[in-house]
């Protein structure tokens, strides 16, 4: 008898079921040693059996990597769509991407800190279409933060000049800095009051959009418009 073709629920929970293996061997073996057999073997299949489901480990990666992107761009997007002031709202993402740092520390690793394949590396190759997708779903994530601060930016005269991008990615950094420390464990052995300190960094992170512009571009304002400010400035020095 013909064998009974699984229904899409049964093939989505094997194809997770691939990808948290893949995960877990990417984590303690590498990318680079990371293979198809491999896979098979510890998600308890034979090699050819998984070729159903991914062509190859780089189709795993990418979609590895595009289901953690889109994790975080749920909660992002929920967060967006939220009747809140602007300023809630960027209280909200950092927290959003605080917690899922810091609750899936291995995808996020995967993620944002161990040196895997990037969309240029597919580009020209099979798998290019792929990356893509997981590539925009990134960048998506960027746009719909970089929006929710635009969106405070136009109701704030005091943060007109304010670079929405630059302030996402100068954001992210940070965010990036406490969630590597974090799971990296530096952090708890540096501070014992860890816990405490990433509150008191994950609040300094809103002082920009709360106080307002900062001294130093004040002080640059006032001197683009008064040609004689430098004059005077380096006469004093």
């Amino acid at each position: 008898m013909p064998r009974t073709a699984r229904q899409p629920v049964e093939v989505a929970a094997v194809k997770q079921k691939i990808l948290d293996v893949a995960l877990d061997l990417m984590l303690t073996e590498g990318f680079t040693a990371l293979s198809m057999r491999k896979v098979a073997a510890h998600s308890s299949m034979t090699a050819a059996n998984i070729y159903n489901y991914f062509s190859n480990k780089d189709e795993i990666y990418l979609a590895i990597q595009t289901r953690g992107f889109e994790m975080l761009l749920e909660r992002f997007a929920v967060i967006a769509q939220e009747v809140m002031p602007p300023l809630s709202k960027i209280k909200a993402l950092i927290r959003a991407y605080l917690d899922f740092g810091l609750q899936h520390a291995g995808l996020y690793e995967i993620m944002f800190t161990r040196n895997t394949p990037k969309f240029a590396d597919y580009v020209g190759t099979p798998l290019e279409p792929t990356a893509a997708v997981e590539k925009n779903t990134a960048l998506q994530l960027a746009a719909l933060a970089a929006q929710v601060i635009s969106d405070l930016i136009s109701t704030r005269p005091d943060l007109k000049g304010l670079d929405p991008a630059y302030q996402t990615v100068q954001l992210w950094t940070a965010l990036h800095g406490i969630v590597s420390l974090y799971n990296s464990r530096v952090l708890q052995e540096a501070d014992e009051q860890y816990t405490a300190t990433m509150e008191r960094l994950a609040a300094d992170l809103l002082r920009p959009f709360e106080d307002g512009a900062s001294d130093s571009r004040r002080k640059k304002n006032r001197n683009s418009k008064d040609p004689n400010a430098n004059r005077r400035s380096s006469n004093a020095e």
